[in-house]
């Protein structure tokens, strides 16, 4: 059933796909519901005949997968797949949101407005005759953001009661610290691909009504909002209020754009049982697995069923997969929590022979590199098989010099960090990442002087988050710490085998869409080592 009517409190509607059992609907049989709500025009299937050359959505030739992922004609762009869902017993609900499509309302992006609606959708949808008054909800990106938001609905204070469960696969939970500013760099390509490509189409009108509502578009949320301030605060999804069970995935191998904020979500909800999927591989590879489907079938069979018969319930909380190499998995097994407990982390020093050490120089040193270019690689070799799983964190203690005596001293610095996996004879292992790269390193980051003031209650000591309220511009001769979040990842490391951390005001591995804004950087930067700074590399060994 196509554009079925979902009416709002507010007098509009919007659009949904429905797709249920001709068997049960002739017996009279409710079933649960699968649900999921995006932006992105739920016509664009090929059974709609809105595909290119009849074949998947367009974006799944714009971003190329280590496989190629299969999915019925039914499915839109990241959503459940119909023809696995309804032969496993249920009915799926496939919503534009607000403003999209053919959608009434205004069109916005991570807002508490769109929760607020899926929740309104979410109880007249368990009201029907077809449905037994459960739903559970998935998908992917967009579509697990979305979860988040009406988990945890602000407008009605806690979740819908017909909502039982939900599985987000791969979703940021906080725009401003997952995309928009990676540490403090502006994302200016991501953005820009993502609201032409995705958005800006699917809008219900034009693009005036979405800056109505917003105040820019995305491409400018950064220069109208430069700090964490209300507006950014609004679009983060309020995880601590989350209580419903939860499925999530978290991936090592989209460190661009969503794999913090995933394993961010599993640490903070509240509820009761949660699981955490990881793997290494395509968001969508993974996704429509045979693995991964009968996975969250288990999981959605347990609380919108109340069949236990899978043992899903006796599941420990974290799948993890080691990584060894871009097409090899260490090893696969379950753990009971996420970081894992018995972690020892173990600070690597950085010094002036462009190692990394378990000791600290005795005396201060100094590297110096070009702010335009200067790249600058530091090396451990593990003695041991050694696996590194959970938040690596680099602190370097900086200043600023001008490169030329004409020239004012620069007061600021950005910079992109990486950590490179080496074999036996020095080369790379690849890794998989984001947007189909397949020459990945083990983890990335980002960082920025202006922006180093760190948030003391969200912080921990082995991963930083950014206060971001102000900026702290460098003075001449000031050497100040700058601690650098990297995102989590899973590797095993061989005897012999080498960690490369590379430090650089440049990109090091491009990933495009992707690339951030550097334009400030010039002059020279300088990392102090030994003595009273304490520049590290903080590794979780297992």
């Amino acid at each position: 059933e196509y554009d079925v009517e979902i009416p709002m409190n507010e007098g509009f509607c919007l659009t949904a796909n429905v797709y249920r059992s001709k068997r049960a609907a002739e017996q009279g049989e409710p079933v649960p519901v699968v649900m999921c709500a995006h932006p992105y025009d739920n016509h664009i299937t090929p059974a709609l005949g809105k595909t290119p050359f009849g074949g998947a959505p367009q974006q799944y030739r714009l971003i190329p997968q280590a496989g190629r992922p299969k999915f019925s004609k039914l499915t839109s762009w990241e959503s459940p797949d119909p023809n696995f869902w309804v032969p496993a017993g249920y009915a799926v609900v496939n919503m534009n949101l607000p403003g999209y499509a053919n959608s009434g309302g205004h069109p916005s992006v991570f807002s508490e407005h769109q929760g607020k609606c899926y929740y309104e959708a979410i109880e007249w949808v368990s009201q029907q005759p077809w449905c037994t008054g459960k739903v559970g909800l998935n998908g992917v990106s967009f579509l697990a953001i979305t979860q988040y938001h009406v988990a945890a609905c602000q407008a009605y204070g806690g979740p819908p009661p017909s909502l039982c469960c939900i599985s987000p696969w791969e979703g940021l939970t906080d725009p401003y610290q997952d995309l928009f500013t990676r540490s403090g760099l502006t994302e200016l390509g991501f953005p820009a691909f993502w609201w032409s490509t995705e958005v800006k189409t699917a809008i219900n009108g034009a693009p005036e009504d979405f800056i109505n509502v917003e105040g820019a578009i995305p491409t400018n949320f950064v220069e109208k909002h430069p700090f964490y301030d209300d507006f950014w605060q609004e679009k983060a999804a309020k995880l601590e209020e989350i209580t419903v069970p939860m499925l999530v995935c978290g991936s090592f191998s989209d460190h661009g754009l969503h794999t913090m904020g995933s394993f961010r979500a599993f640490m903070k909800v509240r509820s009761q049982h949660k699981w955490l999927y990881t793997h290494r591989t395509g968001k969508w590879d993974a996704y429509y697995s045979p693995e991964v489907q009968e996975l969250t079938r288990n999981f959605m069979d347990c609380f919108l069923k109340g069949d236990t018969s899978s043992g899903f319930l006796d599941t420990p909380s974290v799948r993890l997969e080691v990584r060894a190499n871009l097409k090899e998995i260490h090893e696969v097994r379950h753990e009971n929590e996420w970081p894992l407990a018995r972690t020892d982390y173990k600070k690597l020093y950085l010094n002036d022979q462009q190692l990394l050490s378990l000791e600290k120089l005795p005396a201060p040193k100094e590297l110096t590199y070009s702010a335009i270019k200067g790249r600058v690689p530091f090396l451990h070799e593990f003695t041991e098989d050694t696996e590194l799983t959970g938040y690596m964190k680099l602190r370097l203690w900086v200043e600023a010099r001008s490169g030329n005596a004409d020239k004012d001293t620069p007061d600021d610095i950005g910079l992109y960090v990486a950590v490179n996996k080496l074999d036996r004879d020095k080369k790379s292992v690849h890794f998989y990442g984001s947007v189909g790269n397949s020459k990945d390193m083990v983890t990335r980051g980002w960082g920025r002087a202006s922006l180093r003031e760190l948030d003391p209650v969200e912080s921990t000591e082995w991963n930083p988050v950014l206060l971001a309220d102000r900026e702290l511009k460098l003075k001449p001769g000031e050497i100040v710490p700058l601690d650098i979040a990297l995102y989590p990842s899973s590797t095993f490391f061989a005897a012999g085998e080498a960690l490369q951390l590379i430090v650089s005001p440049r990109e090091i591995i491009p990933s495009p869409p992707y690339f951030k804004d550097v334009s400030f950087n010039h002059g020279l930067w300088v990392i102090h080592v030994g003595g009273d700074f304490d520049s590290h590399l903080l590794v979780p060994k297992v």
